[in-house]
């Protein structure tokens, strides 16, 4: 009887000294993306700031014109061609605004990165060019 106590109360005591649990979280290598207006294509950086080959899996394009904003959807680190249309057919400078950027880290796991906002200059072609009134 006295063994079966002594078992019950060991068994209780031990219970009651469970270290607390340590959580661990993966965190991200990616940082940010960056856009390459030479070669018109998103990069992806690391957290130490060196351009990685990670690809891109979605991001949004936002082009802000003078009376509206237009918006386009991206599934790779690439510019589509409709994208690529519509900012060389510009005739002045715009911001470009990506958002809801996800990159496929190393491992297949999907990282969200913050937004870029990005100045897009027109080719000297496309400006306007201001008359010379005598």
């Amino acid at each position: 009887m006295l063994v079966a106590l002594c078992l019950i109360t060991l068994s209780q005591v031990l219970r009651a000294q469970d270290p607390p649990s340590i959580k661990v979280r993966k965190s991200s290598n990616l940082a940010k993306a960056v856009f390459d207006n030479t070669s018109d294509k998103l990069i992806v950086m690391d957290r130490y700031g060196n351009p990685t080959e990670s690809r891109i899996l979605t991001y949004r394009l936002h082009i802000k014109l003078k009376r509206e904003t237009k918006v386009f959807d991206g599934h790779s680190n690439s510019l589509t061609p409709e994208m690529m249309r519509f900012l060389k057919g510009l005739s002045s400078a715009t911001k470009l605004f990506f958002t809801d950027i996800k990159a496929e880290e190393e491992g297949g796991h999907l990282t969200e990165l913050p937004d870029v906002i990005e100045t897009w200059f027109p080719e000297c072609g496309n400006c306007d060019k201001k008359r010379n009134r005598r």
